[in-house]
């Protein structure tokens, strides 16, 4: 039989980077959570760690931090008119599943969006016309979102100190600064972390790319260039240059995973319960149809 639990004030389906971020925002505004993952609990130490933790064959090739789908069935259709089938084996579409979700292995590019993406149709009218957009037909329903870069700004700042992000700025309220990215959106202030050391290769496409008339600048991190404490006090560890991320968790604290900046904190919160192993088959709706009262 179905239990009915003890109301709370909000539910979050999944606790990956997404699920853990809101957690913390609601229970710091007082309410009580639970997180429901339907994927197992999982920890730097003992989960993430050496030499388990870099093998290829079950990470690379059997994909064992994304969703099982054998057991969990994701279909797919090119067209409305297509019968949708379902997956069988991921490539580049990497969804996870369990605590920390994708953010446990993902590889820790951290780039922004830039101004016109968030305008992207009155980008193109104003700088191709209404007759390009026509022409393309009414397929092309592009629009802006509704919210702009200027409003999201202090946003992608606070997420870039709380996991940590190394960079080098290019544009730091409008002056292009060396050695960063000139063309991307201007940001508020630098980077918490200095960029990534240079390697060897990356030395030579840089000097190549700088004799052509080129700017190349190091990527923007989530694997940490140094020693770091996020502003919830969490400490992270500089990147040892392991080799092991995209696909894999590290092993070092070093990348800015659910489990090194957010998760230690919101798991002592006693407004939040973490519930792992719970597959999430229904939101329950009120008369309306509109209004979600609960999840089954």
């Amino acid at each position: 039989m179905a239990t009915r639990l003890k109301p709370v004030d909000a539910v979050t389906i999944g606790v990956g980077l997404t699920g853990s971020l809101a957690g913390l925002e609601l229970t710091g505004a007082g309410l009580t959570v639970v997180g429901l993952e339907r994927g197992a609990p999982r920890d730097t130490v003992p989960d993430f760690q050496s030499p388990s933790i870099h093998d290829e064959l079950r990470f690379s090739i059997r994909k064992a931090m994304m969703q099982d789908n054998v057991r969990v069935a994701v279909t797919f259709r090119n067209t409305s008119d297509q019968t949708a089938l379902p997956i069988r084996r991921w490539e580049s579409f990497l969804p996870g599943q369990g605590l920390g979700g994708s953010f446990v292995h993902w590889n820790g590019q951290s780039f922004r969006a830039q101004v016109a993406d968030f305008i992207y149709r009155t980008h193109h009218l104003e700088r191709y016309g209404r007759k390009f957009l026509d022409a393309c037909g009414p397929d092309l329903t592009i629009q802006d979102w509704g919210v702009t870069y200027d409003e999201l700004e202090p946003h992608y700042d606070r997420f870039e100190y709380l996991i940590g992000v190394s960079g080098t700025a290019g544009n730091i309220k409008g002056k292009i600064l060396p050695g960063g990215n000139p063309f991307e959106a201007p940001r508020s202030r630098n980077y918490p972390n200095p960029a990534q050391k240079e390697p060897y290769f990356g030395a030579i496409f840089r000097k190549g790319a700088e004799s052509l008339g080129y700017r190349p600048y190091p990527q923007p991190s989530s694997n940490l260039s140094r020693p770091y404490t996020n502003p919830l006090g969490l400490k992270m560890e500089a990147c040892v240059f392991c080799g092991f991320c995209e696909r894999y968790a590290c092993e070092h604290y070093a990348k800015g995973s659910p489990q090194t900046t957010i998760l230690p904190i919101l798991l002592k919160n006693p407004k939040y319960e973490l519930r792992t192993g719970c597959e999430v088959l229904r939101i329950n709706l009120d008369s309306t149809g509109k209004k979600a009262t609960g999840v089954t």
